[in-house]
């Protein structure tokens, strides 16, 4: 009696803990690109089922024996190494909290069984799903239709940070490219294509240059390896002619935002406006936009008085974006190749003025869908920079302050860092050494992984960290898998621009699927 009572015990207690842990995985990918809070409890239930399960000393010894898992472990490891010579314990405890899920994850992973193939498809497939109803969701935001006034695209991103997020739609890209290889049929791979469409087009609406470098270099590198390796010649001709055309997209796209920063041959210095006012020109200023001088042909005394009679904001305060309007409406006027006075501001339609306000300071901003956009901003802010600019607030030139600072910080510590706690610490007295242009609320870290790690844990920390990223590509000839190469793409290339495992969307991102294909993914799908 006592043993027929407690022998269904077990495999109940199997199938909890197995419905907990496939729960947790799901509720993980789904809460990636919206949550979080959702993130961490979702990595507690992992926790829990895994600990339930019990056969803790088996998984264990499991984990000890497994050289991926630990290579893939040893940089959480680093991190609390560093705390034995950080001086600011709560800030390196923070820190060490954050990256959590580097150790976790490919703990739990690696000690569990892998998923079966239809199981793996459903968990990427909700994912996708949950990336793409998110990118609706944002693109309505961006519409305007939440009632929230978005003065930047990338505010559109209201669930994480619009750079995740574009790293969360390149994923998403790659995997739907990946149920389009597996599905036979035709009208889901249609679905799949418009769905790729779609998930670029939003990128570009949201100026995410690292989601769509991240594709595109990621896609070339698939077209390449691919073209070598393939042995059918129809394929591999066809492959290189997508090649090309992608090629030439992208030298077009530059082209087309670098001619905007050619000087005019037309420009004409005149001397009196229609109404007889004088003109002010700035030679010595070379600012452009879209190839014409910014500070030529001026007439304030017109601007002023135009201007007042059209907007509630006058012409002395701030647009929306916390810029001089003045400053704004002079730039918009020059980038459409009109006078600054009177008749230049009575050109403007309603919509020209109303995005004048927002703080557009070029006609080709506006509107939802610029393909150069992003380029051209780029390009200005590296244009204003050389010209003695400031790059307060200015993503992509500052970046360069944060190098300085931190190639500085690591010249008096190149061995081992300054340790966990102590970067921010570091960086803070390294730009005042410098006597930085940035302002205080812009003096931030490295953003760039590579130096965040060398700041942190010096030359020792930064090999380290190669070898941790590189293991499994090589050591475990991951670069044939398809899905493993596109996420080891898009999170390579993400750390140069930005710190990615500094925050927990990106380290929960990066753990969960560096992870979830080395030890979860028990098919690898080979590109040859």
């Amino acid at each position: 009696m006592n043993s027929s009572a407690s022998s269904p015990e077990i495999p109940l207690r199997k199938n909890i803990f197995s419905y907990a842990f496939i729960f947790g995985l799901f509720l993980l990918a789904i809460s990636l690109p919206y949550s979080k809070f959702l993130m961490s409890l979702a990595q507690i239930i992992l926790l829990l089922s895994w600990i339930w399960e019990g056969n803790l000393k088996e998984k264990f010894s499991r984990f000890i024996k497994n050289k991926t898992a630990l290579a893939v472990c040893s940089l959480f490891v680093l991190h609390a190494i560093g705390m034995l010579y950080t001086t600011d314990l709560h800030y390196g405890l923070e820190d060490l909290k954050k990256k959590i899920p580097l150790f976790l994850l490919p703990l739990l992973f690696s000690t569990s069984a892998p998923l079966p193939k239809v199981m793996f498809d459903r968990l990427i497939s909700v994912f996708a799903l949950s990336v793409i109803s998110a990118s609706f969701i944002c693109f309505f935001v961006l519409l305007g239709y939440s009632g929230k006034q978005i003065l930047h695209p990338q505010e559109a991103s209201i669930f994480i940070s619009h750079i995740r997020f574009g790293l969360l739609i390149g994923m998403t890209f790659f995997i739907l490219g990946y149920f389009f290889s597996e599905q036979t049929s035709i009208i889901l791979k249609i679905i799949s294509i418009l769905l790729m469409i779609w998930l670029i087009a939003f990128l570009i609406m949201m100026e995410s240059a690292t989601g769509l470098i991240c594709i595109f270099v990621a896609l070339t590198i698939l077209l390449i390896k691919t073209i070598f390796l393939n042995r059918n010649i129809r394929l591999r001709i066809a492959l290189a002619a997508i090649l090309l055309i992608e090629c030439i997209f992208a030298v077009k796209i530059y082209y087309a935002a670098a001619s905007d920063f050619v000087v005019s041959s037309g420009t004409e210095l005149k001397s009196t406006t229609a109404s007889g006012n004088t003109y002010t020109h700035n030679t010595l200023n070379t600012e452009i936009e879209n190839g014409n001088f910014v500070w030529r042909n001026i007439c304030e005394i017109e601007l002023e008085e135009a201007w007042n009679k059209r907007s509630n904001i006058k012409y002395d305060g701030k647009d929306l974006r916390n810029n001089d309007i003045k400053y704004t409406l002079i730039r918009f006027l020059t980038s459409k190749g009109l006078m600054k006075d009177s008749e230049g501001v009575n050109t403007l339609s309603k919509e020209e003025q109303e995005s004048i306000e927002k703080g557009i300071a070029n006609v080709n901003f506006v509107g939802l869908f610029n393909p150069t956009a992003r380029l051209q901003k780029i390009m200005w802010e590296f244009d204003i920079y050389s010209k003695g600019g400031n790059p307060s607030g200015h993503s992509v030139v500052q970046r360069l302050e944060f190098s300085k600072a931190a190639i500085e910080i690591i010249k008096e510590n190149p061995i081992f860092g300054v340790g966990t706690g102590d970067v921010k610490n570091a960086f803070e007295s390294q730009y005042e050494k410098m006597n930085s242009p940035l302002t205080k609320e812009w003096r931030l870290r490295s953003h760039n992984q590579f130096l965040a790690i060398t700041v942190g844990f010096g030359i020792a920390g930064l090999i380290l960290f190669l070898t941790t990223l590189f293991y499994p590509l090589l050591i475990d000839k991951k670069i044939s898998d398809y899905l493993y190469l596109m996420f080891f793409v898009i999170a390579f290339l993400s750390m140069f621009p930005e710190d990615t495992l500094e925050n927990q969307a990106g380290v929960t991102f990066f753990a969960f699927f560096n992870s979830l294909f080395l030890f979860l993914h028990k098919d690898n799908q080979s590109i040859q």
